[in-house]
């Protein structure tokens, strides 16, 4: 690929970025503390949804288990932060190359798998967090977990912008994270690697026969997808403990739901998603708000509206809300 392409292709990326960094910062203007909250939450998840995105939309390789890649980020970076007192600037890039190794070693064995048993070896992996955690209890505290959180903000943060709130301060930690993976998967995407990865989820055999080497390329992208996971999960733990009730088996399953919901094959398909499954329960609760429901009716239903709209969706527009759009904008 030529100079001007690669540079071609960093302009697009760094444009979206700028683009999506405003855009979040002029919501964030505009919300209280309780959505500033929900919209840290979002930029966090949208990461872990990214990994979802790369591995299963682009890739084809089906993963029940990224919330095990997130625990691994946040099981890093709390005992880096807590053993060793580094600072979350210091913590959370030494806990994406942790998280990157789980991947390589995944990554090894999954390159032998497909289908349902690639997805049964990563749900396996998944249920295995809370024996982990028991296991080496010394280490990891088991169900108690390790507290951490994202701190005050530093002296000459609040020397220029002020005294930020705690659900401000959180957002801002998360933004710049997420404005840098949706630059590296934006570049990933529209680059060489990208169509290399959609070739292996079209055809194996035509992608060997292309000269894609697809056993590398499949460990390779289990590596790329643990590392956004692992950051994913590193952030999330940040919100106050690492646990192995912060990292449940439905957190993977909320994370694929959000991709399917948004679109799976797309970024802007993964951002849409993550606000879904983030706003969802407040949207609900604003509907069921004008009826008189007992409280046991009124706590299922976030579950099982976004239950059913996941199905809605696989059957009627397996696309998604990304895929709804680019098919409108083709057809004009």
């Amino acid at each position: 690929m030529s100079k001007a392409k690669n540079h071609s292709i960093a302009r697009k990326s760094l444009r979206r970025t700028i683009f999506f960094v405003a855009a979040i910062l002029f919501a964030a203007s505009t919300f209280d503390a309780y959505n500033q909250a929900q919209l840290a939450l979002v930029l966090i998840l949208f990461i872990g949804v990214l990994s979802v995105t790369l591995l299963t939309g682009i890739s084809g390789q089906l993963s029940l288990g990224q919330g095990a890649l997130m625990a691994v980020g946040g099981y890093c970076m709390a005992l880096l932060m807590i053993n060793q007192s580094y600072s979350l600037w210091v913590a959370i890039p030494l806990a994406i190359v942790g998280s990157a190794l789980a991947g390589l070693l995944l990554g090894i064995a999954a390159a032998r798998l497909t289908g349902p048993y690639l997805a049964g070896t990563t749900l396996v992996i998944a249920l295995a967090i809370p024996t982990l955690a028991n296991r080496f209890m010394s280490v990891l505290k088991g169900d108690e977990g390790l507290p951490v959180d994202v701190g005050y903000p530093p002296v000459w943060f609040t020397n220029l912008f002020g005294e930020p709130s705690y659900e401000q301060w959180q957002l801002y930690v998360a933004l710049p994270f997420a404005a840098i993976a949706l630059f590296l998967a934006s570049n990933i995407l529209l680059s060489r690697t990208g169509r290399m990865w959609r070739a292996i989820r079209d055809n194996e055999t035509a992608a060997a026969l292309s000269g894609v080497n697809f056993s590398r390329q499949k460990i390779f992208v289990f590596v790329v997808s643990a590392t956004f996971a692992g950051l994913s999960g590193a952030l999330y733990g940040l919100r106050g403990l690492v646990g192995p009730s912060v990292y449940p088996v439905s957190l993977s399953l909320l994370l694929l739901t959000a991709a399917v919901l948004g679109g799976i094959r797309s970024i802007f398909g993964a951002f849409i998603g993550t606000v879904i499954v983030v706003f969802l329960p407040d949207w609900i609760d604003a509907v069921l708000h004008q009826f008189e429901l007992s409280e046991q009716v009124s706590n299922f239903m976030p579950a099982l509206v976004s239950s059913l709209l996941l199905i809605l969706t696989v059957v009627i527009n397996p696309a998604g809300v990304a895929g709804t759009h680019l098919h409108k904008h083709k057809h004009k």
